[in-house]
């Protein structure tokens, strides 16, 4: 048995030992050779014996990252992509009301971030401040990050503010709360609730409370949206419309430090969409569709329909799509403009139709590539810091003269056989098609390969520092509006290798208290730091561990729920097997 923690090596005899072994061999079996100089021919085939079984020796004893990624799959885990940069964008002098569409690209120098999603902005601003003394501090808060505000427990309400215009009843209303996170918290006894806020808007007839359609503040704990909804007209105070927060029941152990309000933001991803989909179903009662990305209504298109009737010898579940861009049924309006913000998809037809998005600056024919025929053809993509789990391809085929396309499906490279596969060659850019053992060969034809789905991202470039994002895109869509970042760009990391990633999963692998029984992982699920949970409990079912939390207070909201859930799936994934499934239910 090799020491614990020494690698084992398949054969470490180097050059000249092997040629040492062969010439003891030699002067055994063949006494009678005498002239062992290297002029001598046999002399010199044994050397190159000797050189060829050293090399063979050192490659056989190598792990290719190759194995490493056959090895994480089969514990059950994901090649790593590498992670995005997020940061929150902030947007000054909206002079009216108007959308940001999800994916709107603001640039850091070359950089580019794009909106995770839609946002509405507002004309609206805060016209005061207040903590429980009284005095309007809004020109202080405007000074960012140079104002501190200390929130003290005893008062009626933590503190208000004022808006220049009232919300309207039904509308949901949105503002980022940034605070100082604190790592550490007091020890609480048993017998301690954290504090349950209220928020509420004045009217006419008094106070009433807001309906919070979500709180990623986790009740002003750290910085995040706040999400409200008024159900009545809101009247007009000194200062403005006033909304306040108070704490309804429970407490805090560390009262909440309070730097900023701020209206009209979004969060932002490090990312640069080239080309992506979207797709409608159009009936006799609607032949109107309109677009909602940011690449979808400023970029050009290409509709593809899906086929209803399958060709002759084809299979049910093999969809087949027809290029109708130029056909008299479709009509798409132009890009939208700083006047007109909508753009939108006419089709007489009906039918499962697929819009394919690229960015102005190309077409979809720029994402387009000849398919040879060839066994394992090879097409390198555009640009190294390509995600790979977005990039999405179909491939052309000929029927009765007509160019029809199907969706190319991405296997790995050691899958049987499968019609229309693909699969990433090792670590570079580069796709590669079928070959006839693993994938069907495509039919060859020009243009026969079309990328309908590809983003760039550049990992760690985009930690970007307060203030780093400052321009728009395109800046004629959105003119006196500038946006910055006001936190800085956080997250962002390269790819990481399979055999890095094997290294770091197997320390997770190594580490004491994993679980192993339902009991194990229903007593770990009682004990999550952050939740106040009644009891938890678990068993194997449809294959998985399904763990059941029954939370201690009714959990109503459902985005409260939703982050209540995705606490628990953080906190136990670490215990997860490799191999198994988890699955977290909330029971109330």
């Amino acid at each position: 048995m090799p020491e614990q923690g020494k690698e084992i090596s398949l054969d470490d005899s180097s050059y000249e030992e092997i040629y040492e072994r062969a010439m003891e061999r030699l002067r055994l079996q063949a006494p009678w050779w005498t002239h062992t100089e290297v002029s001598d021919p046999g002399i010199m085939l044994l050397e190159m014996w000797a050189i060829l079984s050293d090399m063979q020796s050192f490659y056989i004893d190598q792990i290719q990252e190759s194995h490493y990624r056959k090895y994480l799959k089969l514990l059950g885990i994901c090649p790593d992509e590498g992670e995005a940069a997020r940061t929150w964008i902030f947007f000054d002098n909206v002079e009216e009301d108007c959308i940001v569409p999800e994916g709107t690209k603001l640039l850091s120098d070359r950089m580019v971030f794009e909106t995770e999603e839609e946002q509405r902005l507002t004309k609206n601003c805060l016209t005061g401040f207040y903590l429980a003394d009284g005095i309007n501090r809004m020109d202080t808060m405007r000074l960012f990050r140079k104002s501190r505000f200390e929130l003290q427990e005893g008062g009626e309400e933590l503190f208000s503010f004022a808006l220049q215009e009232p919300l309207l009843p039904g509308r949901e209303f949105s503002f980022f709360v940034l605070l100082d996170e604190k790592e550490a918290r007091n020890a609480a006894g048993a017998d301690f609730f954290m504090a349950k806020l209220a928020w509420e808007y004045r009217t006419e007839g008094g106070w009433r409370e807001a309906q919070v359609v979500k709180d990623e503040s986790r009740g002003l704990l750290f910085s995040g949206i706040v999400c409200l909804k008024t159900a009545h007209a809101m009247a007009a105070g000194e200062a403005g419309y006033e909304i306040r927060c108070r704490i309804r029941e429970g407490a805090y152990d560390i009262m909440p430090v309070l730097y900023k309000i701020c209206l009209n933001q979004v969060r932002a991803v490090q990312k640069n969409t080239l080309c992506r989909e979207e797709e409608f179903i159009f009936t006799r009662d609607c032949h109107k569709g309109e677009l909602k990305s940011y690449l979808a209504r400023t970029g050009r298109l290409r509709i593809l329909k899906e086929l209803t009737e399958q060709a002759e010898g084809e299979e049910a579940d093999g969809a087949l799509w027809e290029d109708i861009s130029e056909s008299p049924e479709v009509f798409v309006e132009p890009p939208i403009t700083a006047e007109h913000k909508e753009r939108v998809v006419f089709f007489s037809g009906e039918g499962h139709v697929k819009v394919v998005c690229s960015v102005a600056g190309s077409a979809p024919e720029d994402f387009v590539r000849d398919v040879t025929g060839i066994a394992a053809q090879e097409l390198l993509l555009p640009r190294t810091t390509l995600v790979r789990s977005s990039v999405q391809l179909m491939i052309k085929q000929e029927k009765a003269g007509r160019a029809l396309y199907r969706a190319c499906r991405q296997t790995e490279p050691e899958e049987h056989r499968y019609e229309n596969a693909w699969h990433w060659k090792e670590e570079e850019t580069t796709i590669v098609l079928g070959d006839g053992r693993h994938g069907e060969i495509p039919a060859a034809a020009e243009d026969g390969l079309c990328i309908t789905s590809l983003v760039l991202c550049e990992g760690k470039k985009g930690n970007v520092p307060v203030g780093g994002i400052t321009h728009w895109e395109r800046p004629e869509l959105f003119p006196h509006i500038t946006c910055t970042n006001r936190l800085p760009g956080r997250g962002g990391r390269e790819r990481m290798r399979p055999s890095r990633q094997f290294e770091e999963a197997g320390k997770e692998l190594l580490r004491q208290n994993r679980m192993v029984t339902a009991e194990d992982s229903g007593k770990l699920a009682a004990e999550i730091p952050g939740l106040l949970i009644e009891k938890a409990a678990a068993e194997w079912r449809d294959g998985m561990l399904v763990v059941t939390i029954f939370p201690k207070q009714r959990i109503k909201n459902p985005y409260c729920r939703k982050r209540y859930q995705a606490l628990a799936e953080e906190y136990l994934e670490q215990y997860r097997l490799a191999g198994t499934g988890l699955r977290i239910e909330i029971q109330n």
